[in-house]
């Protein structure tokens, strides 16, 4: 086989593990259309470029960090709605696009769901991001450079901005701490909304990856106006009240509800 031909296959499974997150040697063998045998090859190769982790039987995603408690207690927040709207995120991205991740916990669940993804490059400002994509195969990472926060893994101040001033991004995903119709999308922190607003500059579009806990919060650093965002992607845990007030203002809203859905749909979202 062409090293094309391994490539497209590696490719196929890793896609397969972003939307089911586990699969069986078996499972493969009937997507791929492939012999057990041939499965095995592959994920044998995966895993020595640390791409898969091996379970008995078949495969699984790794987490290449190891995070902190506080971090791993955010995450935990929400988990399976997290997974839903990074995978329907997952279905906007294409080959050879240019795309931007800021950190936070849906953001580093997003980017284990690409590394599947040909001729992609990606500019993000969180190591751990630019980690969890290490090894992906025909993917280019950029990391901005700046001051690490110790709390969020991401880089912060000018630097951040000086870098992502010379690039170019086709959409810029975003991570947020609070949606409010008045004062907008906010951060916790004055300089991950300078960060964030520095992507947006640089991005023909701008998607928010939040879940409805975010929903009608304030936090302290003011990101930027509602109607200046393209998308957001969130859950089916958003109010009928919530997303009609959303919608009034322009911005379109994804509301994921099932991974069945995100399936059915193939998993693309009008207007983007």
């Amino acid at each position: 086989m062409s090293e094309a031909g391994v490539a497209d296959y590696q490719s196929e499974i890793l896609e397969y593990l972003a939307r089911y997150e586990l699969a069986s040697v078996e499972d493969l063998s009937r997507y791929l259309k492939v012999s057990p045998s041939t499965i095995r090859r592959h994920l044998a190769q995966l895993q020595d470029k640390g791409l898969i982790v091996r379970t008995h039987g078949g495969a699984t995603l790794p987490h290449p960090i190891r995070y902190d408690p506080q971090f791993d207690s955010r995450a935990s927040r929400q988990a399976e709605a997290k997974h839903l709207i990074a995978l329907a995120a997952r279905s906007l991205v294409s080959p050879n696009q240019v795309i931007g991740i800021s950190g936070g916990t849906t953001c580093t669940e997003f980017s284990r769901l690409i590394r599947g993804v040909k001729n992609l490059t990606v500019v993000t400002n969180a190591v751990n991001v630019a980690m969890e994509l290490r090894g992906a195969e025909n993917m280019r990472v950029l990391l901005t450079g700046g001051l690490l926060n110790q709390n969020s893994y991401e880089l912060i101040g000018n630097l951040v901005t000086e870098t992502l001033k010379n690039v170019h991004l086709d959409v810029a995903f975003l991570g947020v701490s609070g949606i409010d119709l008045s004062f907008g999308f906010s951060m916790s922190d004055e300089s991950e909304a300078v960060a964030g607003r520095a992507f947006m500059n640089s991005a023909s579009r701008t998607v928010i990856l939040a879940d409805h806990t975010k929903i009608g919060k304030t936090t302290f650093a003011r990101l930027c106006a509602i109607n200046e965002v393209h998308l957001l992607i969130t859950d089916e845990g958003i109010t009928s009240q919530q997303l009609t007030a959303l919608k009034k203002t322009g911005l379109k809203v994804w509301v994921v509800s099932s991974r069945d859905e995100l399936m059915r749909k193939n998993i693309q979202c009008e207007g983007m």
